[in-house]
């Protein structure tokens, strides 16, 4: 079924997609254009030992809540208004599919490496250039508020939603507007943009890239599966590097 203005279901199921827009995409953009103030959060670290436990369990649960009904609910609440998908057609058209599953997970294996390979060139010519590379990682600001077993928890569940959205939804959607190659590289600026909140413009140029590599391997394995994998693989490594590489007083080099 195709949106129809006249239809209320249809206008809120809208509404609630410009709104995943709006905190994922465009708040992101006009806070690091400074049209937006973005107000710090208390860090937990200023906190005493009892209420940065609870204040930190709220942070946690208030951001996966966002995940799951922005990132997901939304996406679900569109297909069953507008497309009129059961929950098996919902799978299907986000390409959650266990058919593959094995096939999915290697290519997503060799995503990694490629995607650890391109972070790894780039940053060496970014320092051959001159460029300075200090504030470049996101995940220093990540540890203001979080410690380092809530950062798993983060890094391991939210790009679960952010593939459903990114790689499944909107790729679906973009696709069946403008075409395959179109919707690749629409999708990918996007969730580069979504990453301009933690203000510096080079994590947001790398996650694009890696944006850039995850739909390809959507459009490879033709199964989200092999994407939430790739995702989860790559934040896992990389969070892992910057403990190793902050104990050794060296500069990792991820997003």
């Amino acid at each position: 079924m195709d949106f129809n203005i006249k239809k209320p279901t249809h206008i809120l199921s809208f509404f609630l997609i410009l709104i995943t827009f709006f905190i994922f995409i465009i708040y992101p953009i006009l806070s690091f254009l400074g049209i937006i103030s973005s107000s710090s959060i208390y860090p937990v670290e200023n906190l005493s030992s009892g209420l940065k436990i609870i204040f930190e369990l709220i942070l946690l649960l208030t951001q996966l809540a966002l995940v799951i009904i922005l990132l997901i609910l939304f996406p679900i609440i569109w297909y069953y208004a507008i497309n009129r998908y059961d929950l098996k057609n919902m799978f299907l058209q986000l390409k959650l599919k266990k058919e593959g599953i094995n096939n999915s997970i290697l290519w997503g294996i060799i995503t990694v490496i490629i995607a650890f390979t391109f972070i790894a060139i780039i940053g060496v010519l970014l320092q051959f250039f001159g460029f300075d590379l200090t504030d470049s990682s996101n995940i220093p600001q990540l540890e203001l508020y979080f410690s380092i077993p809530t950062i798993f928890i983060l890094i391991i569940i939210q790009p679960i939603g952010e593939e459903i959205f990114f790689r499944g939804f909107l790729f679906d959607k973009f696709k069946s507007l403008f075409g395959k190659t179109s919707a690749i590289i629409i999708t990918s600026i996007l969730f580069g943009m979504a990453h301009l909140s933690y203000g510096h413009i080079y994590p947001a140029f790398l996650t694009a890239i890696i944006g850039l590599l995850l739909v390809l391997l959507v459009v490879k394995t033709n199964n989200l599966y092999s994407a939430i994998f790739a995702h989860i693989i790559f934040n896992v490594i990389s969070y892992s590097f910057f403990i190793i590489g902050k104990s050794l007083q060296i500069l990792p080099l991820m997003l």
